[in-house]
């Protein structure tokens, strides 16, 4: 490898000093080629790396890797999807997250081998495969902790009842990650690369820091992973952009990793920052001999409850819409790039959704992030723009060899343009990244770049000028050799889109903003000819065996410079950005198990213009066979080999007619329908909280009665009985408390301190009487309260009941509390008065969460996180099929709830979709004036897929996912209405939308948007049925 004095001295040169050193460094590259050594792991080489970049077989490969986590789309089905669009669009890779919380609900899950149920959110091992089938590679992080936002940070919450700190070499805490790492190692060890499988890299822990009992641990599970067969190289994920150096390779200590990363969120939660020029120096600090990886770069930024002012749609629109759109990352990501970043995770590149009870307390249902991929599938513009990043970075392989010279802001005629250059000191090309130096710019600033090329020092464009307008960043490269003439650019203004050479002729396509001036010399083997005909605006200069084109981009604009030199056709694609960002590189897969990696196996490719989205190619004979997503009648342009003269577009012949330029042309699509969805009527509701009447039975439910507790660092405040939720086996959801009392008539008030995660709420009653309700707030985990009891209410020597209803928001993860935080009641007490002699204490308590706990949940299909203790969830009344023909005709709008307590509606609704249309709906929630404090959850064909809270927001738009919706045939929709309040509450209106936009879908006609796990026999009601009998109440459910 280059060595780091060597590395040092050129990072400070500045660009006119490089230029006195630039010929002997290049001079000298055989000799830096020499210094360059690949590590491995020392298990395999199909995976090794230097200081430059990562090797996959062999070859340089920049990852460019798209987060997304398995259980946050609790449809398997759709998978595909999202993994297709991932590779569509510029990604090579997918990191993923192993939830160890779904996969173990109890310590003893499936005799310690875990819960991997095939066809479930919770099937690894489909994960894996959906990826391969793609073409991506992936990054396993199974943690055992993974953070992620959600419950309880990946730990399940039978994890904090353990004696003893987490995440340390704690010997309780061993034991308890023991059988679910073993698990997933073996999974992991399968499928990697060695195996044939997608599998590259597996990561340690994550965002987690050396210590004295902490840095064991590492190592145990370093070692575990070893004994388990893994034989690829580990990382580690550390946090504040990789500055402390946490397991580097590079540092003395245990628990050391083969390959160390950073993670960064640069981007500010209301305005536009600065980029951070850290990673390089932090880079050189502490991992040298690594490559420059960024295991987690924001793709957006996580939101709490309460986080945006105003209620409405998800939130995330300020981060996709403005804060991280497209411009964001033209600009934040090119600056890693500029700093020698290689390996590249988007963290979320799709988010999901926190569906049932498997967020944190610091989110809310919707993690959409701001994404490219929103919550509801869509790839907004967002993705076209890393398509032309990711296309570029693939077919330049000189990057990954590069080395930062200089950076500064006098590379250019003007102080206000920042550069860097890297160069490869093997081949001597050289990218120049620019940008504005004040990132947050909106200024139009012309100006020339000093480059230095084989044809000397230059200042280009010779001709006008260099345009950075506002927040713009361009890559512009110099003795650049792409095609199968090795085709040399001396310099460009315009950015590389990517190349590739179909039958004997090169593609290279630029691309720059409309209105700006492009400049191209290009060098080639022998004196050239070029054909201007299809390259209107476009002018051209051949002196000796170099062309120069220039031309002014204009909005729409195509063309098509056509460039000869001996056998060697060339063709030079000038497009405007808007119009760039159209075409797509798709690959024509290779064989073997590898055949959808581009480079590894297959660097086929044919050029296509127009569609919104396409998933696959291949060709067959004369037929070339695509299959895609379009938004609208799109005309599509496609230049292939000329062998193909047929083409299909999911599965559909199409009328094709062959251009002038020789390419291929169809128009296909139809204009999006406006669908029709229907309303929301006829809805039936009872009261789901019948257990504040004081004659209910809760003899069934789990006794109160331990009286210690390993949450020393939040222990009982008051009480002689420990009312923690994780210690009985609720891990979720809505949790009810039954306190039993002898009432002297002496008692004036009850005190009560609840925990339930930042914006919980709970409500009291005693003996059926409203006391009174802490309706929550964004900052606040808990609360104590004092609750007067209203004259009349004791019922003096007999039992008087005390019911506690609380939100439990999720388990905290690790930087809360150390992952050790309760939910439940910490402190409980009768106040009689003035008196302190002879107080009325509880004779006894009984909790109830989801039905059967953790352990025994009878809905094994979705899962123990996908219902809490509510009595209509218990009784199953929200799976369809669920008989409730006996109900009251009541709406949540309408009728709502009369006072304090909760309702439960139903209603069932028919979809009649269009066969070949994917159509994203979402379940609309128009907000009431904040001042009313009500929360729903909603329920869809039995999932839980989201939680509303009125007076904290923002988000109002719930994801509705096709599979789990059923596109053709009846649904079953079912809210609960709690209100917190003496006055009640209504859902000003509850509605079906599609703003998403239709989309004429392969998905849709391979199926699989199909209905997935609604079947009534199985999966509805009458499956559960027996498991859920005796849970039918004699009290009253007549709604409130």
């Amino acid at each position: 490898m280059l060595p780091c004095r060597l590395l040092s001295l050129l990072t400070v040169l500045g660009g006119v000093l490089f230029a006195q050193f630039t010929s002997s460094l290049l001079a000298s590259a055989t000799f830096v080629s020499s210094l360059v050594k690949r590590n491995s792991t020392g298990l395999t080489d199909l995976v090794t790396w230097d200081s430059h970049s990562l090797f996959i077989q062999g070859q340089r490969v920049f990852i460019l890797s798209a987060e997304f986590h398995p259980w946050r789309l609790p449809n398997p089905e759709l998978w595909s999807d999202i993994f297709q669009k991932i590779r569509a669009n510029g990604f090579n890779t997918v990191s993923f997250y192993v939830n160890w919380a779904v996969h173990y609900p109890t310590p003893g899950t499936n005799a310690g081998a875990g819960d991997f149920e095939e066809g479930t959110y919770r099937d690894i091992q489909r994960f894996i495969d959906e990826a391969q089938k793609a073409g991506l590679w992936l990054i396993a992080r199974p943690g055992p902790y993974i953070n992620a936002e959600t419950t309880g940070g990946g730990f399940p919450g039978w994890v904090g009842n353990i004696a003893g700190s987490l995440r340390t070499d704690n010997s309780n805490y061993t034991e308890a990650w023991t059988p679910y790492m073993t698990g997933i190692s073996k999974i992991i060890a399968k499928n990697q690369i060695t195996n044939g499988g997608p599998i590259i890299l597996v990561q340690a822990e994550n965002e987690f820091s050396v210590g004295s009992n902490r840095s064991p641990y590492m190592q145990q599970i370093i070692d575990l992973y070893r004994a388990n067969g893994v034989v690829v190289p580990i990382t580690h994920n550390d946090q504040h952009a990789g500055q402390a150096g946490n397991y580097s390779p590079d540092l003395p200590g245990e628990g050391r990793v083969n390959i160390y990363c950073g993670d960064s969120y640069p981007q500010g939660s209301n305005r536009w920052a600065q980029v951070q020029a850290v990673y390089y120096s932090n880079h050189v600090a502490v991992a040298p001999n690594n490559p420059l990886c960024l295991a987690e770069f924001g793709g957006g930024f996580l939101l709490g409850w309460g986080s945006v002012a105003q209620r409405g749609g998800t939130g995330y629109e300020k981060y996709s819409n403005d804060l991280t759109n497209a411009t964001f990352e033209n600009v934040f990501y090119k600056d890693t790039y500029s700093q020698t970043a290689t390996i590249l995770s988007i963290y979320m590149l799709f988010g999901g959704t926190n569906w049932g009870q498997t967020l944190e307390p610091t989110v809310y249902s919707s993690y959409d992030y701001g994404g490219g991929i929103n919550e509801n599938r869509v790839a907004t513009s967002k993705m076209n723009e890393m398509r032309l990043q990711g296309l570029f970075l693939r077919v330049s392989r000189d990057l990954l060899g590069a080395t930062l010279i200089a950076n500064g802001t006098n590379y250019t005629s003007s102080s206000a343009v920042h550069t860097a250059e890297l160069r490869n000191l093997e081949t001597g090309t050289a990218f120049y990244f620019v940008r504005h130096d004040d990132s947050t710019s909106l200024a139009r600033t012309q100006t020339q770049l000093n480059v230095t090329t084989s044809a000397g020092q230059l200042a280009i464009p010779k001709n006008e000028s260099l345009v950075l307008d506002g927040r713009e960043s361009k890559i512009l490269v110099t003795d650049y050799v792409f095609g199968a003439s090795k085709a040399k650019i001396i310099y460009s203004t315009a950015e590389i889109l990517t190349w590739t050479t179909i039958d004997n002729r090169d593609f290279i396509l630029l691309y720059a903003p409309s209105g700006q001036f492009g400049e191209t010399v290009l060098s080639l083997p022998s004196a050239p000819k070029v054909d201007l005909s299809h390259a209107p605006g476009v002018s051209s200069s051949v002196s000796s065996n170099t062309v120069t084109l220039s031309n002014t981009f204009t909005p729409g604009s195509s063309a098509y410079a056509s460039i000869t030199a001996g056998k060697q056709a060339i063709e030079v694609v000038t497009l405007d950005k808007s119009t760039a960002l159209k075409w797509h590189a798709v690959d024509i897969p290779g064989k073997g198990k590898f055949g959808g990696h581009f480079s590894v196996v297959t660097n086929q490719s044919v050029l296509v213009s127009g569609p919104y989205l396409i998933r696959s190619a291949s060709i067959s004979g004369n037929t070339l066979s695509l299959t895609g997503d379009l938004n609208g009648s799109t005309a599509i342009e496609i230049f292939a080999p000329a062998s193909v003269s047929k083409v299909t577009w999911n599965g559909r012949q199409q009328r094709v007619s062959k251009t002038a330029r020789k390419s291929l042309a169809f128009t296909a699509g139809s204009v999006p329908q406006n669908v029709k969805l229907p309303a929301l009527t006829k809805w039936k509701a009872i009261s789901s909280l019948p257990e504040i009447d004081p004659s209910f039975d809760d003899s069934h439910w789990i006794t109160a009665n331990l009286t210690a507790t390993n949450y020393t660092n939040l222990p009982p405040l008051t009480g002689d009985h420990v009312l923690y939720s994780q210690q009985y086996g609720f891990y979720g959801g809505n949790l009810l408390f039954r306190g039993h009392f002898n009432a002297s008539g002496s008692e004036t008030s009850i005190q009560l301190t609840v925990q339930g995660g930042v914006a919980f709420g709970y409500s009291a009653f005693l003996n059926g009487v409203f006391l009174g309700s802490v309706q929550g707030n964004s900052t606040a985990s808990q609360s104590t309260d004092e609750w007067n009891v209203p004259a009349s209410t004791l019922k003096v020597g007999d039992d008087n009941v005390l019911v506690v209803i609380q939100d439990h928001m999720g388990i905290v993860e690790t930087s809360t509390n150390g992952g050790k935080e309760p939910r439940g009641l910490r402190g409980y007490a009768i106040l009689n008065g003035n008196s302190t002699t002879n107080p009325t204490t509880f004779s006894h308590w009984k909790i109830q969460g989801n039905l059967g706990g953790a352990a025994n949940a009878p809905d094994t299909w979705r899962g123990y996180l996908n219902e809490g203790g509510l009595y209509a969830e218990r009784i199953g009344a929200h799976l369809p099929g669920y008989l409730d023909s006996h109900w009251t005709s009541a709406s949540p709008v309408v009728d709502g709830v009369k006072g304090a307590g909760v309702n439960f509606f139903r209603t069932t609704f028919d979809l009649d979709l269009p066969a070949d249309m994917d159509v994203p709906i979402r379940l609309s929630l128009t907000p009431a004036d904040i001042s009313s404090n009500y929360r729903v959850q909603i329920y869809l064909n039995g999932w839980q897929l989201g939680k509303y809270i009125n007076n904290i927001g923002p988000q109002t738009i719930y994801v509705l996912p096709p599979g789990i919706l059923r596109r053709q045939g009846q649904n079953t929709l079912a809210l609960s209405l709690w209100s917190l309040d003496a006055s009640g509450a209504k859902i000003p209106a509850v509605s079906l939308i599609a703003q998403d936009g239709v989309y004429q879908s392969s998905l849709a006609t391979e199926g699989s948007l199909n209905d997935f796990g609604v079947s009534q026999k199985l999966f509805g009601y009458a499956g559960q049925k027996d498991k859920r009998i005796g849970e039918e109440t004699s009290v009253s459910i007549e709604p409130l």
